[in-house]
C-alpha cells in the first residue's frame, strides 16, 4: 500500500472544503490536490505558477483577493493557469452546488 501510485490522503477538511492529496509518488517534482468544496475557497500560489481543471461542477468564478485581474468565469472541464506573481486568490463555486477542483504545482 505505500507504494500505491493514486493513493489519496486528506490534507484538511471542514464543513465545507476538503483538501485531499492526490497519487503522484513522491520523487515526482509535481504536487497534486483535489479540492472538493460548496463555498468560496482561498488558496496561494506559494511562489509557483499553479495549474487548475474544474473537474466536477458546472462553473466556478476565479477571483483575485487584491483585484489585481478581473473575476473570469470556468466551466466544467476547462484549465486554467494562475501565475506565481498572482499569489493569494478565491474559487467560488457558482449554482449553490459542490464543485471539485485538481491543483497542480511544482513541489
Amino acid at each position: 500500500k505505500e507504494n500505491l501510485i493514486n493513493r489519496f490522503e486528506t490534507k484538511s477538511e471542514s464543513n465545507h472544503h476538503l483538501e485531499e492529496k492526490t497519487g503522484l509518488h513522491e520523487r515526482e517534482f509535481i504536487e497534486t490536490r483535489r479540492h472538493t468544496f460548496d463555498e468560496p475557497i482561498e488558496l496561494s500560489t506559494e511562489g509557483t505558477v499553479q495549474m487548475l481543471n474544474l473537474i466536477e461542477g458546472k462553473e466556478i468564478v476565479v477571483e483575485s483577493k487584491d483585484q489585481s485581474f478581473q473575476p473570469y468565469l470556468i466551466h466544467y472541464a476547462e484549465t486554467f493557469i494562475i501565475p506565481a506573481s498572482v499569489g493569494e486568490f478565491r474559487l467560488r463555486p457558482l449554482h449553490n452546488e459542490s464543485v471539485k477542483v485538481i491543483r497542480a504545482y511544482v513541489r
